[in-house]
């Protein structure tokens, strides 16, 4: 059955250097993405979706489409090159689109920053991806300092590790920073615009002796930054350097031992597991399901979850792909020609997170007003 507007796209490409035998097999991917389109949302779902300009919609298939594609753990180059040529086939047309409508130049965007499904392959992950809300809202509830699943028995050592989670979560912090922090690494000034207070963290070298075996250092050039936390934050960070925090460690760094020793990238690593131990039965199934078999957190899954939650934040502030990344490398700490921001792009437009960030990170600020309170 004829497809007006593939077969408009097809016939573009007439006139292009593309041999023919290459253009049925477009043809061919994307009349699977039609009919995917027609069992989803109905009869000529995509056509007519096109014709009245609906970019929502349309969009919404898209998305659909990849997501049942790359939820199938048995997906093969040939999904993957058919989701490169409805990819290719909707962008064309969202960027005709584009200038006479706001909603099309946001899709083309989107679309952009799908980018191209990775190849699959035997053993390792698929895609970078943030923990699952089940698993991540189990991680905070346990994590917590008043928490009866919370598996640490001193109370001084549930406040670091929360103050740690946090910090993970929301500045997306790599092992080795969160292990350079210095008591006086919060910083704090008054916006001389807004006249409100702003408050952030200086991420970078130390300059003291530190006695740890394997001695925590920042990663790259560009990895020395400034990241602006909230208030409630601060607020965590400081009622841990204030209250909790041995007040005769006889060094600056803000993450200790119970003794007071600098913790090692060992014993932050420890943490982690042992709070894994302590997570749900689903919470462990979820986790497992959605990343290719990990069954246990690590410090790098919050700066995973961290990093794709930001972008959707960031592309919400202004639907520019370019300044989207281009916020991202300053906050994360990549450089110049790193590729990662292009991974979290894509792990954002697959992660359930576009939709639980805002719930979820309302639930926790509560949960963080009630610890510093």
């Amino acid at each position: 059955m004829p497809r007006l507007w593939s077969t408009a796209w097809s016939l573009g490409l007439t006139s292009s250097s593309q041999a023919t035998s290459t253009r049925k097999l477009y043809l061919q991917h994307l009349d699977s993405f039609y009919r995917y389109c027609d069992e989803r949302f109905g009869a000529d779902a995509f056509d007519e979706g096109m014709s009245t300009r609906d970019a929502e919609g349309v969009m919404l298939m898209v998305e659909s489409f990849y997501l049942t594609t790359t939820s199938d753990p048995a997906y093969n180059t040939t999904d993957v090159q058919r989701w490169g040529v409805v990819r290719a086939f909707v962008q064309s047309l969202a960027k005709r689109l584009a200038p006479s409508n706001p909603e099309w130049a946001a899709a083309a965007s989107m679309l952009a920053a799908m980018g191209r499904m990775r190849a699959p392959r035997l053993g390792g992950f698929r895609f970078i991806r943030a923990l699952p809300k089940t698993t991540l809202l189990d991680l905070l509830e346990v994590a917590h300092p008043s928490s009866p699943r919370n598996p640490f028995k001193g109370y001084q050592t549930r406040v670091r590790n929360w103050l740690i989670v946090n910090l993970m979560l929301l500045a997306g912090l790599r092992r080795g920073e969160a292990l350079l922090l210095a008591c006086d690494s919060l910083k704090e000034d008054v916006d001389p615009e807004s006249g409100e207070v702003v408050r952030w963290l200086d991420i970078t070298t130390v300059f003291e002796n530190d006695p740890r075996s394997t001695t925590p250092r920042i990663k790259t050039l560009e990895s020395h930054r400034q990241i602006p936390v909230s208030e409630d934050l601060a607020l965590l960070y400081q009622h841990f350097a204030a209250e909790h925090r041995p007040t005769d460690a006889g060094h600056g760094f803000l993450l200790t031992t119970k003794a007071g020793a600098p913790l090692s990238a060992e014993a932050l690593s420890k943490v982690f597991r042992k709070l894994t131990d302590a997570l749900a039965p689903e919470a462990i199934q979820s986790l497992f399901d959605r990343s290719g078999g990990k069954t246990n957190i690590s410090p790098h899954d919050l700066r995973h979850t961290c990093a794709t939650a930001r972008y959707t934040m960031f592309m919400e502030l202004n639907p520019d792909r370019e300044l989207a990344i281009q916020r991202m490398r300053a906050f994360f700490g990549w450089s110049a020609r790193s590729a990662m921001p292009e991974h979290y792009a894509r792990a954002a437009i697959q992660d359930d997170l576009m939709q639980a960030w805002n719930t979820l990170f309302a639930e926790k600020t509560s949960l963080m007003r009630g610890i510093s309170a």
